[in-house]
């Protein structure tokens, strides 16, 4: 029996002994990080999953994974079908959506439900509360620990944090005084009394401070609030400097993580807050039953002010992310130069090779960490949209299609991340009918995403829709593009907003600053798939907002078809590629 089935087995005898029917399983840690390492991963400790996303209904006899198309043949390749089904979910619902929905299918009119709240966001209970309002004799158990860890024998107490580094104005623009200012301002004109903050990136945005103790992560393990005019910083005091310190005015309030419970106990007995204003989609239910009684107007934010602060980067972050993709883009050049004359060599390069290569090449760029596990896929492994197990005994032979996703942290804590698909040893092999169909479809969708003409009403759902629309009117029959057009890039490698998708989420506004990514795909299971991607910013020039691109990484024009390109997309091909690197 494998180490997953045998927890899961435990876990299945944990719900008997407590009267449980059915239990939800989050991918995520305390604080509602994407990425959490496997041994501190309940749903990988469970399932044998690995994916960054993805949760888990267990019950006594069956576990249910929900995964979206990024995952789908990931998730079926890493568990076990005799103890997990897994449940691939379209682009049209989510996976938490379609979760709550088939849980509220098996419970019927009578189940105990068993959640970690430490780990449920108040926005996900909410949804569940939704799709059980109609049922009766329904109970929900709230576990603050995770029952997973014990019965894994993963002790509970964490190591110690890595010292975190203080961004400088020249990178970030502003100082944590002045960022405060701003909040203090918002606070002051909608009557907040106290400001919750629990989004790490949020944290990390208005203090200045970048960590190393996250996985592909800049932030830092923390939690904050604002209240009346100061702000409270709740984290491990070792990580923090004198140095450090003393960028922080009086205003700023650093305290041990530990002594968070006991501040929100000691502010209910001697001061009258008047209001507590929270977001739902990165405050945990374990906190927010800690709150919610500190005052009497406790208010759900519908968007985060700090969050829509972060993503406007202002021109001196901008000039810095600039400098981070100019790098990556250098890295990205190399480590395809290098395999293509590799394999002129006669070299022997497995995927695994090129993955441990990309990751030193960033290294030597000065990347202080990666943002995600690159991505280097070959052949028919270019069908998975996130596959982040190289295989050393994948060998890359010429005129394979190979598809890298990289991207990394540099000293000032912004991630990069962009993709190329392209041809191995491309100028001596030349590419098949299929590659370069499926090559040119995904160009054209990419070419008018990143030149799209936009105004100030031009929506990420606008985006999508451009973009999407010309992939899927040129793509080969079989082959799906399943997944959004692109996400935010800032301080975390998926910042929202802004959001570039088909969803109802995605209808607000693109801003000059904003920064996110353009990447449309195609694939298809056993056939493989391409996909190209840019990290853009938009700008203000003459008045008017434009899309300019931050990735110059080349193309590849061994498997592109001019034929089918029109005279607009080729002039937009010949403009990016003066500016290309390498």
């Amino acid at each position: 029996m494998n180490a997953a089935k045998e927890i899961l087995n435990d876990f299945q005898a944990f719900l008997k002994k407590e009267k449980l029917d059915l239990f939800i399983i989050n991918s995520t840690d305390e604080y509602l990080n994407e990425y959490v390492s496997a041994e501190k991963n309940s749903r990988c400790l469970l399932t044998g999953f690995s994916g960054s996303t993805g949760d888990v209904i267990v019950t006594s006899e069956d576990a249910m994974l929900f995964v979206d198309g990024r995952y789908h043949l990931q998730a079926e390749m890493e568990t076990d079908p005799e103890s997990v089904k897994l449940v691939k979910v379209g682009l049209g619902i989510s996976p938490q959506k379609a979760l709550y929905e088939k849980l509220a299918e098996l419970c019927g009119d009578r189940a105990n439900i068993g959640i970690v709240s430490s780990k449920t966001s108040c926005a996900g209970f909410k949804e569940l509360l939704k799709n059980l309002k109609n049922k009766q004799n329904i109970k929900i158990l709230e576990y603050e620990e995770d029952p997973v860890f014990k019965i894994a024998g993963i002790p509970a107490k964490t190591e110690a944090g890595k010292s975190l580094r203080y961004i400088p104005v020249e990178i970030s623009g502003k100082s944590p005084v002045q960022k405060l200012e701003s909040v203090n301002n918002y606070k002051s004109q909608n009557r907040i009394d106290l400001l919750l903050v629990t989004d790490l990136a949020d944290i990390a945005y208005l203090a200045n401070l970048r960590g190393m103790e996250i996985p592909y992560s800049s932030c830092f393990k923390s939690k904050a609030l604002v209240f009346r005019d100061k702000a409270y910083i709740f984290t491990d005091l070792n990580k923090l400097c004198k140095e450090i310190t003393e960028n922080f005015g009086e205003d700023f309030v650093f305290k041990q993580e530990s002594e968070f419970d006991t501040f929100i106990e000691k502010l209910s007995r001697e001061e009258n807050v008047f209001s507590v204003y929270y977001h739902p989609n990165s405050t945990t239910l374990a906190v927010f039953r800690k709150i919610e009684k500190l005052a009497e107007k406790v208010v759900e934010i519908k968007e985060s002010y700090i969050s829509e602060l972060k993503s406007i980067k202002n021109s001196r972050e901008l000039k810095y992310i600039a400098q981070c993709y100019l790098k990556t883009d250098i890295a990205l050049n190399r480590v395809m130069c290098w395999l293509n004359q590799s394999l002129e060599k006669g070299g022997k390069i497995s995927e695994k090779d090129f993955s441990n290569k990309i990751k030193s090449l960033l290294k030597e760029e000065e990347a202080v960490s990666l943002s995600f596990e690159p991505i280097t896929t070959v052949g028919i492994n270019t069908a998975f949209i996130h596959y982040t197990c190289p295989d050393p005994q994948k060998f890359i032979k010429k005129g394979d299609l190979i598809l890298l996703d990289c991207g990394a942290y540099f000293e000032g804590g912004y991630a990069t991340d962009q993709t190329r698909t392209f041809l191995a040893a491309g100028h001596e092999v030349p590419a098949d009918d299929l590659q370069k169909i499926l090559y040119t479809a995904v160009l054209k969708g990419f070419l008018k995403g990143i030149n799209l003409e936009i105004s100030e009403n031009t929506t990420g759902y606008d985006l999508d829709y451009s973009v999407r629309e010309a992939v899927e009117a040129n793509k080969p029959e079989g082959f799906e593009f399943s997944h959004a057009t692109g996400h935010g890039v800032g301080i975390p490698v998926h910042e929202s907003p802004p959001r570039i998708g088909p969803s109802e989420s995605s209808k607000i506004p693109l801003k000059a600053g904003m920064v996110f990514t353009v990447e449309p795909g195609l694939y298809k299971e056993n056939q493989g798939g391409v996909r190209l991607e840019n990290t853009v910013m938009i700008v203000e020039e003459d008045g008017k907002v434009k899309i300019k691109t931050l990735t110059r990484a080349p193309l590849d024009e061994n498997l592109i078809n001019y034929d089918k390109l029109t005279e607009q997309e080729k002039t937009w091909l010949e403009n990016y590629n003066r500016f290309k690197i390498g």
